[in-house]
Order: structure tokens, then sequence, then C-alpha cells
């Protein structure tokens, strides 16, 4: 989950204080090229401010005049915004990208962000089931923008759907449990119209283990992208540092020590700086006997080869899945000398991991910028026009 929609839920949590309304803005469907994918949120104050973004700055505007009827009508509209075909249309607004954009305009409710707030604040991912289209008929009743809300445990929303047949609503649920499973959001068609079915991730728990002034860069960056962090460290005194304070969690104590203290499931991505051999080899084997998704030790790669000789020299056998889940030397090759360049470079690389990618350059990739994984074999520019050219 990102920075941005913690702010969009803070900056909603002020207005309700305030007793001011807000006009929410959701992208539910993108065919072609745009710049956000389904997910991304705007929320729009009376005053016209707004927080998030849908677009690259194009559709902003002509959507703050549309939340003015939404505010005074408190009725959720769905608004598309084609440039497939004309790039200099008024939505358009030389944009640059030729897609079509549904975008869910709707009265901004506490029970929505109430259920986004305890994802930001819990390990527990959900699935968002909104209605976005109705059919007359089959529909009835039921309107634009009324949802179900689900996290792993079950129903945490009413739908407002008791004139749906049962055996749809059934069907609903059960494809909710589905994108529960599978991760994946997507816009679903039904007899009594379509539903944007979103899955919302917790935040990404990152443990940094070494309290050292490295350390910092990392933890600052990593709560720049709105990860949850964890720092571990033997050390009272330099966990303990102001720099550290951002931090969510600070845990004191030697690895046999905080090993029932941590909290590493399968989404954990955890990298060791401790500048410690004897700590990292502990260390190692605590994480790699864990189900952590992704393991990032520093220093060059004679040192994680020692580290697994001597693991398995202590008799722990480690299969290749295990050990595929270790990246060391940590990061991605930019050049990283500086403690902040470094901190780039392995933030990048987990980002790279949890999104499927193998982190080389956007121009070397010959499908679209938002593809899933990368499926895709590496082409470069010059190799692409020579392609054309010879009608390849």
């Amino acid at each position: 989950m990102s920075k941005e929609l913690r702010s969009i839920v803070e900056h909603f949590d002020s207005l309700a204080k305030a007793g001011d309304t807000a006009v929410l803005a959701t992208v539910i469907d993108v065919r072609g090229s745009s710049y956000r994918l389904p997910g991304a949120r705007m929320l729009i104050d009376p005053e016209g401010n707004t927080h998030g973004t849908v677009s690259g700055g194009c559709l902003e505007a002509d959507l703050m005049v549309r939340a003015k009827r939404v505010r005074e009508t408190a009725i959720a509209e769905v608004f598309i915004y084609d440039t497939s075909i004309n790039d200099d249309s008024v939505f358009g607004l030389n944009m640059g990208c030729r897609g079509v954009v549904r975008i869910l305009l709707e009265p901004a409710e506490p029970p929505l962000f109430e259920f986004l707030h305890r994802r930001l604040n819990s390990r527990l991912c959900g699935v968002i089931a909104t209605v976005v289209s109705v059919e007359l008929e089959a529909g009835k009743n039921l309107q634009v923008g009324a949802r179900l809300m689900m996290d792993e445990r079950g129903s945490s929303g009413p739908l407002n759907a008791k004139d749906l047949d049962g055996e749809l609503q059934a069907v609903l649920a059960e494809d909710c449990f589905a994108a529960l499973e599978n991760k994946h959001s997507g816009l679903k068609a039904y007899e009594f119209g379509e539903v944007f079915i979103e899955y919302i991730p917790p935040p990404v728990p990152l443990v940094v283990f070494g309290a050292g002034h490295d350390a910092v860069p990392l933890i600052r960056l990593a709560k720049e992208m709105g990860w949850r962090v964890t720092l571990v460290d033997h050390r009272p005194v330099a966990a303990q540092r102001e720099a550290f304070l951002i931090a969510d969690e600070i845990i004191i104590g030697r690895p046999q020590e905080v090993a029932n203290r941590l909290t590493i499931d399968s989404e954990t991505v955890a990298v060791l700086m401790t500048h410690n051999y004897s700590l990292d080899l502990e260390l190692s084997e605590f994480l790699l006997r864990s189900p952590a998704r992704y393991i990032g030790m520093l220093g060059p790669r004679s040192r994680a080869d020692r580290l697994l000789h001597d693991l398995s020299r202590i008799g722990i056998d480690l299969n290749k899945q295990e050990v595929e889940r270790v990246y060391a030397p940590v990061g991605i090759d930019i050049g990283a000398e500086t403690p902040e360049e470094i901190a780039l470079s392995i933030i990048a690389e987990i980002r790279a991991v949890l999104g499927g990618r193998q982190g080389r350059m956007l121009r070397e990739r010959t499908g679209p910028i938002h593809g899933l994984g990368d499926t895709d074999e590496a082409v470069s520019v010059s190799e692409a026009v020579e392609r054309s050219l010879i009608g390849s």
C-alpha cells in the first residue's frame, strides 16, 4: 500500500473531523495507455484542493469541475475519458497517452476510509468490490457506488444488495475471495451490472537488521514508499538514535532473542546490514528458515557464498528455492557508492522483486510499462528499429 493512499486517508480524517465533505475519484478501468492504473485515487475537498492523482495532471481539472455536482447531489457517477482517437481533445489536453480511462466520482464516506485505515495499520490484505454500472432490470434498486468490503476473515461492509439474487451475491463473494487469494484487481460483469473488484494489499513489511549509519537512508526511503519498517539491532544505544525514530518498530536484542518478537511472513522483505559476520550467520539461518519473500545481504558475493557454505557446514541444508530468495550483493547495479545511493539501489531491487520485474531499463522493455511481470524478452532500441526495418 502506497504512501499516497495513506495521505488520502489522513486528509479525509482531517476533513471529516472538521465536518467538511469531500469527493473521491477512483480509476476503475483503463484500456490502452494511461498514466495511472485502476485503483489510483484522488481526494477533492470543498476548496478544490486535491490529494493523490488519477492521471499525469491532464484529467484533474475537469474532474474537479464534475466533483462539484457529485458533492451537491451526493450521487456517485462514472465518467469516461477517451483519448484513443484525438490526442488534442478537450479531455486529452495533449496528454500523449492514447487510451480510454473510466473514473468513479463519489461522495467520500467513512466506511470506505475506515476499511482503508485498517489495511494501513494491519498486515491483513483486503478487497473492495464497488458497483460501477447497473442494469435496471437485474439491479433494481442497486446504485453505482454500492460496495462490499472484505478482508481475509470475511465481509466487513454491506453491499446494499438486498434486491440481488442470492446466487449472484454468492458469486460476487466468491470472486472477492478469489481476488484475495490471487492478489488481483479487475472489472467484472454480472447480470446486475459491472463491479470493480480491487485487491488492497497491506504496507510492505521491511525488516532492517543493523542500526549502522547506512541504515538511516534505507529506512527513510522505505518510509517515503509507504512501507512498514522494523529495525533490529542488539545495541540499545545505536538502535535508539534519533535518526531511527521514523521506523514503525525498533526491536533490541541478539538473533536468538528477537526471533519470537518478529513477525516474518511470505510478504516480508529483509535486509542484513549488521556489518558483523557472526551475527549475519545467525540471522541468515533464521531468515532462510522463515517464509520471508526477499533476503538482501550487504557486502560482496564472496561474503554471501561464505555464509551459505558455513550454514551448510553446520548442518543446515537449503534447497534451491530457499536460496533463490537471497539477493547478494544486495541492490540493483546503478553504480551506487554513497549510503543514499546504496539505499536507492536496494529499494529499487525490492520493488522489482515485488513487481515480478528484472529491474532493467524501461527502454529495453518491449511490452507495456504497466504490464504484468517480465515476460517479454529485453530488446534494445537499436534492435527494435532494425527489426521494424526488415519487417521481422
